[in-house]
């Protein structure tokens, strides 16, 4: 029995059997558990606290044992179906669950994308090179007399030579009664046009300022105005806009990342078009 033992211990075989066991079993320490297999469904703890946080999300509660019970065994009915589906090759051809997939996939990349922060002069150089995005609009502050809808040019020169004869007297005794406001801080062309119509604002900022002038018409008439304050359009400091830069930034950045991480999935397949006859008889 001594002299058996003795020749397989010296048997090349049993060495390559010892150490092939002995790779294993350290390749199974270092990698950890293995995938279960295809027909082996697992519903980890992890997997109930996030069915368990779902169900409190909608119904603002914790489920009750029945409730989560309940749950487990949908999601396990789900699992099934989904794998019974793939084995039957259902995903194939399926435009909407292709699509699905690829948003789940850019989704992947959209949050590395929004991981990234911009290093030190990043930012500056994004509004620089977009600043026709961020340029602030001209704005202008005024104060405005509403004549009426018709008025003669004796009328308007008369309105005219009381207020720059005597800069005390009150516009409200001037004008007619309306609703549109006597003063429009600095404000947009949006906003004015908002208020007294297309063409108003641009008439506005062909002014002087400081003084009442007229005749300006709007949409609903004739008008003498005294420009307050005007701003011109230029192009903001960073601290201005930031916010809006950075998100810009950032979507730039995830469209970068996406056009990167296709291409470098594509170069791994090798693309074939086909055209049919048809198809080419029609492209041309």
């Amino acid at each position: 029995m001594k002299s058996l033992v003795v020749r397989l211990l010296r048997e090349p075989l049993v060495h390559f059997a010892a150490i092939g066991g002995l790779m294993f079993a350290a390749f199974a320490a270092l990698n950890g558990p293995s995938e279960p297999p295809a027909d082996v469904i697992v519903i980890t703890p992890e997997r109930i606290d996030q069915i368990a946080a779902e169900f409190e999300a909608v119904w603002r509660r914790e489920p009750s044992e029945t409730e989560l019970e309940a749950l487990i065994e949908e999601d396990i009915r789900e699992e099934v179906y989904y794998r019974e589906a793939i084995a039957l090759g259902l995903d194939r051809g399926d435009t909407v669950v292709r699509r699905r997939m690829r948003l789940k996939m850019e989704f992947l990349m959209d949050s590395t994308a929004n991981a990234v922060e911009p290093v030190a002069g990043e930012l500056e150089s994004y509004l620089a090179a977009n600043q026709e995005f961020y340029q602030l609009e001209p704005r202008v502050a005024f104060e405005q007399i509403y004549l009426g809808e018709h008025v003669s040019p004796d009328a308007i020169a008369d309105a005219l030579n009381a207020l720059q004869s005597n800069p005390a007297t009150d516009p409200r005794a001037l004008g007619e009664r309306t609703l549109l406001p006597a003063q429009l801080g600095l404000s947009t062309a949006s906003v004015v046009f908002g208020v007294f119509g297309k063409g108003f604002f641009e008439q506005l900022v062909e002014l002087p300022a400081g003084e009442w002038v007229g005749p300006v018409a709007s949409t609903y008439g004739v008008h003498l105005v005294r420009i307050l304050d005007s701003l011109p359009s230029r192009t903001p400091q960073l601290a201005e806009v930031r916010e809006e830069v950075l998100r810009d930034w950032k979507m730039a950045k995830a469209n970068e990342i996406h056009d990167r991480d296709y291409a470098e999935r594509r170069a791994r397949f090798v693309i074939e078009i086909r055209r049919g006859a048809a198809r080419t008889a029609r492209a041309r």
